[in-house]
């Protein structure tokens, strides 16, 4: 399982500190104790080179919000207001590889990151030609192709599928196509079990219950999974999610189903890939 690795670890990361900050308020009347509590979270970090030069003007995006953020001068960006769970995030800058990874978002805390982006330089080609099929740069939308094209498994929505669909709901998009999931209560779970844990007929599952809940990968980064809900954390509302985002879906409905390198912890409640589309 490739996990945030586990809404990811990866090279260069470091940091990970909580400590107490104020509840945010809004102007006008205070909002009453619940709600402070329910979207005081803070993501607080700082994006440098690997010789800790500050890099200004990245772009650091929360996916799972579709909320932006620039560096400024000293490398340093902040959010505020966040709901608890878990969040994607990703920094990007030009002329830097961008790093992905998942942030815990705790109420009433400030979580902390620390981000090293290492300069490339992009080689473009100098010759271009024509073809039928749609031909990708990305890695991950190359594996995604090949995958459909060998036909031993699971379940895909293409991009041009995707782009057909723009003013739905990701939710919607993959739940009206893709045979074993279905939503509840604004989350993908699996249609074929009715709960987490060995099935006994007509009478539930066995040790652990709850909704069989879908695990999510975004780029090959675990953003959720079943086991999740046992720490209380809720699933990914896919709808804030833009169809737009994603130039491929596949899905597999158990983890020996998947290929080799796509196995998932999943509880048998299946798994789902997301592939970011290029723009």
């Amino acid at each position: 399982m490739k996990a945030f690795a586990a809404w990811v670890a990866l090279a260069g990361l470091i940091g990970n500190a909580a400590t107490p900050v104020a509840a945010l308020g809004q102007r006008g009347s205070p909002p009453d104790s619940a709600s402070r509590r329910a979207v005081s979270g803070v993501i607080r970090g700082r994006v440098t080179r690997t010789d800790s030069v500050p890099i200004v003007g990245a772009d650091v995006w929360l996916i799972t919000v579709d909320r932006h953020e620039n560096t400024d001068s000293s490398g340093e960006f902040r959010f505020a207001g966040l709901a608890p769970g878990p969040l994607l995030l990703e920094v990007r800058r030009i002329g830097f590889a961008s790093k992905r990874d998942t942030v815990s978002v705790d109420a009433d805390l400030e979580t902390t990151r620390r981000y090293f982006l290492v300069a490339h330089n992009q080689t473009l080609d100098t010759v271009r030609t024509t073809a039928q099929e749609q031909k990708y740069l990305s890695p991950n939308l190359r594996g995604f192709e090949e995958r459909r094209a060998a036909g031993q498994g699971g379940h895909f929505i293409t991009d041009s599928v995707l782009r057909r669909n723009e003013n739905s709901t990701l939710t919607n998009v993959i739940s009206s196509r893709v045979p074993g999931v279905m939503v509840s209560h604004g989350a993908l779970v699996s249609s074929r079990k009715p709960c987490r844990g060995a099935v006994l007929i007509g009478k539930g599952c066995v040790a652990r219950g709850g909704d069989c809940y879908v695990s999510i990968f975004v780029d090959g980064v675990l953003l959720y999974q079943a086991q999740m809900a046992d720490a209380n954390v809720p699933p990914p509302d896919l709808a804030k999610l833009s169809v737009t985002q994603f130039g491929g879906v596949e899905f597999y409905a158990g983890g020996v189903a998947a290929p080799v390198g796509m196995h998932a912890d999943d509880d048998g409640c299946g798994a789902l890939w997301l592939w970011t589309r290029e723009r």
